[in-house]
This record gives structure tokens, C-alpha cells and sequence, in this order.
């Protein structure tokens, strides 16, 4: 399961959740550069992981790719996990082999909120709450 929106400003919103198939990715991959193209400016991404596990190896190896592509209309993007060992290895390799100092992995929502509240407005900043309050509250 995967949604991708862009409700306030300039942050992109990504909920992923377990089981994530090949073609699930793709589908997610075309919705985001849709949301970017229609931004037409930098953007800054949220990515809610709390209902993800460990991704089969091409769903991983496809996020690489995916993630490793110029991003250059990318500030930040920070991914909430849970406290899973394993899945947050795989995760911080992804994000590791993905080369950009922009993308950060927590596991504690408060400090996701305050490195991308840096960048964010008033707005961004509240709707940057509900979501996390939303993704926290799915736990």
C-alpha cells in the first residue's frame, strides 16, 4: 500500500506500508514526479514507514534507483521508521546509496519535525504535524 499527495506548499507526503510490490513502486514512482512536476520548485518530502517491513530485494534495489536518479528540485526528505533492526538498516542503506545529504532517516517524529521545520513555513510546518500526528496515531 502506498499514497503520495501534495495537500500544503512545497511538502510532498509518502505513506508506505507492508506488502510493497515491484509494480506498487513503479506506480509510486510516477506519482511522485507528477506531484514535482506540478510543484515547479524545490520540494521537501515526508515519508511515513511505521507500517513497512522489510522490502522483498527488488523493491529495495528498485528504491535505490529510484531514489539515486538528480534530484535537483529536492531540499530535504526525511523517513519515519519504527525501532525494527533489520528494516532500518535496509532503509539507511537505500537512503546511504542514494548520495544526497538532503534525505535523513528518524525514528523519533519530534526531531523528524524540527530538521524539516527548518525549511518549512507556518502552513507546511502544521500540516507536517497532522501527518506525522496521523502516522503515529496508525501505530
Amino acid at each position: 500500500m502506498h499514497k503520495a499527495q501534495n495537500v500544503v506548499g512545497r511538502l510532498v507526503e509518502v505513506r508506505v506500508a507492508s506488502p510493497l510490490a515491484l509494480e506498487e513502486v513503479q506506480q509510486l514512482v510516477g506519482e511522485l514526479q507528477g506531484i514535482i512536476k506540478r510543484l515547479a520548485r524545490n520540494y521537501v518530502g515526508v515519508v511515513d514507514l511505521l507500517q513497512a517491513e522489510v522490502f522483498p530485494v527488488p523493491v529495495a534495489e528498485t528504491l535505490i534507483k529510484l531514489l539515486s536518479g538528480v534530484a535537483p528540485q529536492l531540499d530535504r526528505t526525511a523517513f519515519l521508521i519504527r525501532d525494527s533492526a533489520v528494516f532500518a538498516l535496509q532503509v539507511e542503506r537505500v537512503i546511504r546509496n542514494s548520495n544526497h545529504p538532503g534525505r535523513r532517516v528518524f525514528r523519533e517524529p519530534e526531531a523528524l519535525q524540527e530538521w524539516l521545520g527548518e525549511v518549512l513555513d507556518v502552513q507546511e510546518q502544521a500540516r507536517l504535524a497532522q501527518f506525522v500526528d496521523d502516522a503515529i496515531g496508525r501505530r
